[in-house]
């Protein structure tokens, strides 16, 4: 067949050699990986199939047009050709082809997810198009094109199958025998397979829509100007101002910090922790050792991570406000300006040009392209191990940054170290820095278990096999100093040793003179305290089945409250941490210690008198049973041993650091590092047997903990209609061609952005106790319920009592 090889389009009007130059040339920008390299360089050569250029010309074919499989089996192919020169290139002897293995896997799923390696190919696929090249072989001049068009000279190639191909084909899954090279170094061989596959479907959708604008890059220098500005003149301003004794300690402690940094820089560190108490001014501290980072080591971006929402709302209102810093926030509820300013300018004036650039800011959100971003845990550590296509785009723009991960301990006690670990490992890799921060920090030593060493059963998990280079972080502060100090003293822990049911605890705080905040282990629990105490004064219920909106309004009435009333604040654990309030007293269900810490951390926070009161008591909630155990179970269990044990009579806040020491030493010792019980497995194990998909399943918010959590949108009174907005977007995607889709797919983000503020999660134990629905079916998984299911006293309610956890 004679083929005009200057016709063959990738996308339409766009020749394929242009979009495989530009996806090899964005890809080498990211990494020079040769995993990327030839994965970019074959990894759209199926589309030389004639039945491919027909879909791409609109005309109708039945024939096969598949392009992965066809890429993929070309790249076998020229190796099969080149064997020796290719050898040379992957730095192989000839006996080890896991790279080449690799690459075939990155070009077969570059439209997809990383597979268990184990289960690269799919059979029905593969048999597809074994049977289109056994008659159409001929009509596909790929080594032609990749000669010709590509000037990649090469030994010549077919794509015709051979007899003895049908045999040999289905075994380019890593076999036994690669499984023993890639255990040789596994770690490294799981995050060049990654990053490199992050690498070539990020450059491929960048190149199809002619998307050229690197926001990062552009924009860094801007952002390192601005943070260094803002920082000086916020010292100016401090060191005009009389200072408070916690005031000049916060100084101290951010100077020690940054001191320390600048040494441990010069000797190679990439990994630090910042143990600092609750209040000690932990942002600003983060922020200024950033910026002695990037002094030090030039052109470095800034990912800032924290659990929950609201706590990023608020930091980033630190540094967008009161620092004047530009930045990005990237969560499920965040509105980006950029975005929405585009959509208008679309919506006023429908070109292509106007939409093009809406896509753009959306794929600049996307891929986490610009040099300040704040963002959750879930999308930071969900990213770092993910296997799948639209969560990895953000990946590349994880290299060259320094990660600001505020509140560690927040993380599953399993995986402290592997996180920690895994962090050491990348930062090196991709020239980045990380600082771990929290008032509760982990034990990130490897645990000693010579008892296991042997066991082989154990040899898969062995965190020390994985992470065989290894740098435990280094704290950037003499952390015992400062949490011993006595403005750091600020409250008691007084055990309560009879067990509290609901009338004794209900008698307790009303005897209280001075206000207080009670924070009880589950929702139902705080709903019937808050039942007991209503009309005793200011009584206020806060959990998560609220509105985020209503939530606020209420930590804002307390806070007002607190300046000139006495106020009941009756909470789950939802007030631990980044809520910025300060209780004189403050009551605690039997908890894990870091619990206890950060709940405590809300008592006495500003050292208003000498000594807040934190009362430690164990609940029986209305069924005699202990709520702390509904809550806390399996090995958390062991938490609640150690408090019980360590925890006793009065303890004052200086003597908790000792405490917290045995207590992080005691999880190290006894949980297995990495297992991801949610899913049965360990995390290293699956590293180690090359399985992405299954490394992938690891998700910070899991339901089967404590059940499926159902979303719920409330609306604000019978005109809201946001909800049916909502529907309209999604019954009228059209998949015409993929920029409309991707409009449809903004319109809907932008729209459930808008409806956050009003979405509840709840766990409903019996799927018969769902409540009465406003619209009859969910949309994007979101039900709308009516209005006498909630009110702004009580929350979410249905009809029958004892309903939640």
């Amino acid at each position: 067949m004679v083929y005009d090889l200057e016709a063959i389009e990738s996308h339409p009007d766009k020749p394929l050699k242009v979009h495989i130059n530009g996806v090899c040339q964005k890809a080498s920008k990211r990494t020079d990986s040769v995993l990327a390299k030839y994965a970019a360089l074959f990894h759209d050569f199926g589309k030389v199939n004639p039945n491919f250029q027909k879909k791409l010309q609109g005309i109708k074919s039945a024939g096969y047009s598949q392009h992965s499989y066809i890429s993929a089996f070309s790249f076998l192919n020229w190796y099969l050709s080149n064997r020796e020169e290719a050898n040379r290139i992957f730095g192989s002897d000839g006996r080890d082809i896991t790279k080449i293995k690799l690459i075939t896997a990155i070009i077969l799923h570059h439209h997809g997810n990383l597979p268990n390696m184990d289960e690269n190919i799919s059979a029905n696929s593969m048999d597809a198009m074994i049977e289109f090249l056994e008659a159409n072989s001929d009509e596909l001049p790929i080594s032609a094109y990749l000669q010709k068009q590509m000037l990649f000279q090469h030994n010549s190639f077919t794509v015709d199958i051979k007899p003895w191909y049908k045999n040999q084909i289905p075994n380019i899954d890593l076999g036994s025998k690669e499984i023993d090279y890639w255990k040789n170094d596994s770690l490294n061989y799981f995050l060049d397979t990654q990053f490199s596959f992050a690498s070539v479907i990020e450059s491929d959708k960048r190149d199809a829509g002619d998307n050229e604008l690197y926001n990062y890059s552009n924009l860094l220098f801007d952002s390192i100007n601005a943070t260094e500005n803002s920082f000086e003149k916020l010292f100016v301003n401090l060191g005009a101002k009389p200072q408070s004794e916690l005031n000049q300690l916060r100084t101290e402690i951010r100077k020690e910090a940054v001191s320390l940094a600048e040494n441990l820089l010069n000797n190679g560190q990439r990994v630090f922790t910042l143990a600092a108490p609750t209040g000690a001014g932990k942002t600003f501290t983060l922020l200024d050792i950033a910026r002695e980072i990037q002094h030090q080591k030039g052109n470095l971006g800034i990912i800032y991570a924290l659990p929950f929402l609201s706590i990023t709302e608020q930091v980033q209102n630190i540094i967008s406000k009161e620092l004047n810093i530009d930045v990005m926030s990237v969560n499920s509820k965040s509105f980006n300006e950029r975005i929405e300013k585009a959509q208008k300018e679309y919506e006023t004036e429908q070109t292509s040009d106007k939409l093009r650039a809406l896509l753009v800011e959306d794929f600049i959100e996307n891929t986490f392209d610009h040099p300040f971003i704040i963002t959750t845990f879930v999308q930071f550590f969900e990213t770092l191990v993910s296997n799948r296509n639209s969560t990895l785009l953000k990946l590349p723009n994880f290299s060259n940054r320094i990660f600001l991960i505020d509140e560690f301990q927040a993380l599953p006690p399993r995986l402290y170290i592997f996180f920690s670990a895994w962090l050491d490992t990348f930062c090196k890799k991709y020239n980045s820095y990380a600082v771990l921060s929290t008032a509760t920090m982990p034990n990130l030593n490897f645990p000693n278990k010579v008892e296991l060493e042997n066991n082989q059963n154990y040899v898969l998990k062995n965190p020390q096999l994985l992470f065989k280079e290894y740098s435990v972080p280094t704290d950037l502060l003499r952390s015992q100093k400062f949490f011993e100090n006595d403005v750091f003293n600020r409250y008691k822990i007084n055990v309560i040793e009879e067990e509290l049911r609901l009338e004794n605890l209900k008698l307790r705080i009303l005897q209280e003179e001075k206000s207080s905040l009670i924070i009880l282990n589950t929702i139902q629990d705080t709903k019937d305290l808050y039942t007991e105490l209503k009309g005793n004064g200011n009584v206020i219920l806060l959990n998560t089945h609220f509105t985020p909106e209503d939530r606020l309004l209420k930590i804002e009435e307390v806070k007002n409250l607190l300046a000139t009333e006495k106020v009941i604040l009756i909470s789950t654990q939802l007030i631990e941490a980044g809520v910025d309030i300060d209780f004189p007293v403050v009551y605690r269900d039997l908890c894990p210690l870091p619990s206890l810490i950060q709940s405590a951390g809300r008592c006495n926070r500003n050292k208003k008198q000498p000594f807040g009161q934190v009362y430690l008591f164990r609940f029986i909630n209305s069924k005699g049973k202990y709520s702390s155990e509904l809550v806390y179970r399996n090995e958390a269990k062991l938490f609640l041993d150690f408090i019980k044990a360590n925890i006793q009579g009065i303890i004052q806040e200086k003597n908790l650091f000792s405490i917290q020491q045995r207590f992080f030493h005691s999880i190290a010792q006894n949980l297995e590092i990495g297992t991801y019980p949610e899913e049965n497995i360990n995390l290293i194990e699956e590293v180690n047997k090359a399985q992405f998909e299954n490394v992938g399943k690891f998700q910070l918010i899991n339901n089967k903990i404590f059940g499926i959590q159902y979303q719920f949108y409330v609306p604000k009174n019978d005109e809201d209609c946001q909800f049916e907005s909502l529907a309209d977007l999604i019954y009228s995607i059209s998949d015409n061609n993929y920029e409309s889709a991707r409009k449809s797919k903004i319109d809907i983000n932008i729209q459930l952005k808008k409806m956050s503020n009003r979405i509840i999660r709840v766990r409903i134990i019996n799927s018969a106790d769902f409540p009465t629905l406003a619209f009859q079916e969910p949309i994007c998984g979101i039900y709308k319920i009516g209005l006498k299911n909630y009110n702004s006293d009580i929350g979410f309610k249905l009809n029958k009592e004892d309903a939640f956890l």
